[in-house]
């Protein structure tokens, strides 16, 4: 999980079949902006180094989450803001299962017109949850504005592993989710509004590097949108589901993204 709290804009020239060409990268260090500069000048030699042949494509790179970091609830669960105004929870290990759509059966052929589309997808869920292969594990499903999000409370996953893999083909995750985790390295999850579910300008969050206007533009935004999102939620706990236990992150989660509150989900 390539998080930091300091991100360096590092530029340099490249060789690409002959021809000199600036490019540039981000390097990121939590000890200082010298450190993060080499982490940048790394990166770039490594980019180089691949064109000539010299390394092999790395497919499994851990991608940069370069978003601003707004709390530390511990080394392995960081809240930042992403790129739209909103608070983030990334986690190296508790699996976050984001369920967006769902995939149809034969059977939703006698179930579809007693059921909404949503109650079908929970139908699902309850049903997956309770397979042999994961009755030793403690779900909680929440219920988010287009579908919904399961937690695995009481054991560790790896991102990249197999089982990982596996538990998010068998719960149908988003697609674009599944690639995320993989490529980042953690799972995420939304803990506060998107800004047009509530009725709010959109704003371009600037990180590294925004200059003191930026940063006004954005404290002004902030005051608003903390106003709007006090009457909406970002997802409610409506089930549990075998050992489920619970800890500071998965506390925090619950506490910023309103499970309590009976307000509209966005």
């Amino acid at each position: 999980m390539r998080i930091f709290k300091y991100w360096i804009a590092y530029s340099n020239e490249l060789s690409i079949n002959g021809f000199k060409q600036i490019s540039t990268t981000y390097g990121g260090s939590n000890i200082s902006k010298d450190e993060a500069i080499k982490d940048a000048i790394l990166k770039l030699n490594n980019a180089q180094k691949r064109i000539n042949g010299e390394l092999v494509t790395n497919r499994d790179y851990e991608a940069d989450i370069i978003e601003e970091i707004i709390d530390i609830i511990d080394k392995d669960n960081i809240i930042t803001r992403n790129r739209y105004g909103a608070l983030v929870l990334n986690s190296k290990k508790l699996m976050f299962i984001d369920i967006d759509q769902y995939s149809s059966s034969i059977s939703d052929l006698i179930f579809r017109k007693s059921y909404s589309q949503k109650e079908l997808m929970l139908r699902k869920i309850e049903k997956t949850a309770q397979k042999k292969e994961y009755h030793q594990l403690g779900f909680r499903i929440y219920e988010t504005a287009k579908g919904y999000r399961v937690l695995v409370t009481n054991k560790d996953f790896d991102p990249r592993s197999y089982e990982s893999k596996r538990m998010m083909r068998d719960f149908n995750a988003d697609h674009l989710y599944r690639w995320l985790c993989r490529k980042q390295n953690c799972y995420r999850a939304r803990l506060t509004p998107k800004p047009h579910r509530i009725n709010l300008k959109k704003i371009k969050v600037i990180f590294p590097n925004r200059t003191a206007l930026q940063q006004q533009e954005l404290t002004n935004w902030l005051n608003e949108y903390e106003v709007k999102s006090q009457r909406s939620s970002s997802c409610h706990l409506v089930k549990e589901i075998g050992q489920v236990r619970t800890n500071e992150a998965i506390e925090y989660h619950d506490r910023l993204s309103g499970i309590q509150w009976e307000y509209s989900l966005a």
